[in-house]
């Protein structure tokens, strides 16, 4: 083999393993991202679940305070910090939409956030639910914004 004929190969190599690294790369942000998305939303479900176990004059009370609430402290009380969700942020907005007065029920819908930011970009997860005065309370997932 000639001198050229090895830089030729050396080269063409050379373009096939950087862009073996570069796929590699992208894939695992990719992992990343998704395992970040999965991971906001069973934060998300979780404390909605804790709300659900609540009474409804506590959801009144939170419905009373300035708007969002702040969860984020249920990330160590549920057993989810770690160095994924870190920079977490997890708020509520509590809305009355029906007053409760007799024989009235009352009904309060809350909108759950998870926000984080990944290589400079912000994402979040939210989760959307109404809760009634006598217990009739179900969830729906909403959507996902980045």
């Amino acid at each position: 083999m000639t001198m050229a004929e090895v830089m030729i190969a050396a080269v063409v190599l050379g373009f096939v393993i950087m862009g073996s690294l570069t796929a590699l790369s992208r894939a695992y942000g990719f992992t990343r991202h998704a395992r970040m998305v999965t991971l906001a939303g069973q934060v998300v479900q979780s404390v909605m679940e804790d709300l659900r176990l609540k009474s409804f004059a506590t959801l009144q009370t939170y419905a009373a305070q300035t708007q969002p609430v702040d969860f984020s402290s249920k990330l160590s009380t549920e057993g989810f910090a770690s160095n994924f969700t870190q920079g977490f942020a997890i708020s509520g907005n509590f809305t009355t939409l029906v007053a409760s007065a007799a024989p009235q029920l009352g009904e309060i819908s809350v909108t759950l956030t998870v926000t984080w930011s990944e290589a400079g970009t912000s994402y979040q997860r939210n989760l959307i639910t109404r809760f009634g005065e006598k217990g009739l309370s179900d969830y729906y997932f909403a959507g996902w914004a980045p």
